[in-house]
């Protein structure tokens, strides 16, 4: 599985809103707190606010926050959220012969990696990444 820089992003702002939980932060201050490109992050933040991840807070002190406790957040959610769903690839099926033995076999693997994975995903919340709670 291959990370996007829009997930990594999007996770380290969420683990600073989870931080910083129940004080909203402005995209600005993710962003230069976290070394994160301003306009990049904003887009990002569009994304997780659509997703009901993030809400913008406007008065008294604007910002965004979680839009939920990060104990119900899931990192498959994120990724969900920014890049759609997970998932490992998978081969183009040969017409016949011995290839196509091959590939279903693989094909069976990358399933089996996918639900291995998926299970992680969806099991860690944001809360276990920010108290350092990580699976075995």
């Amino acid at each position: 599985m291959q990370i996007t820089a829009r997930v990594e992003y999007a996770l380290r702002a969420l683990l600073a809103l989870a931080s910083a939980e129940p004080a909203p932060l402005t995209a600005a201050a993710l962003s230069e707190t976290h070394s994160l490109p301003l306009t990049f992050l904003q887009a990002i933040l569009g994304d997780l606010r659509r997703a009901d991840l993030v809400f913008n807070q406007r008065l008294p002190d604007p910002g965004y926050r979680l839009a939920r406790p990060a104990a119900t957040i899931t990192v498959g959610q994120v990724l969900r959220a920014i890049d759609g769903k997970p998932a490992g690839r998978r081969a183009e099926l040969p017409a016949s012969g011995a290839a196509l033995d091959v590939v279903r076999t693989l094909d069976a693997l990358w399933a089996a990696a996918d639900s291995a994975l998926l299970s992680v995903i969806d099991s860690v919340t944001l809360a276990d990444l920010r108290d350092g709670r990580l699976p075995n």
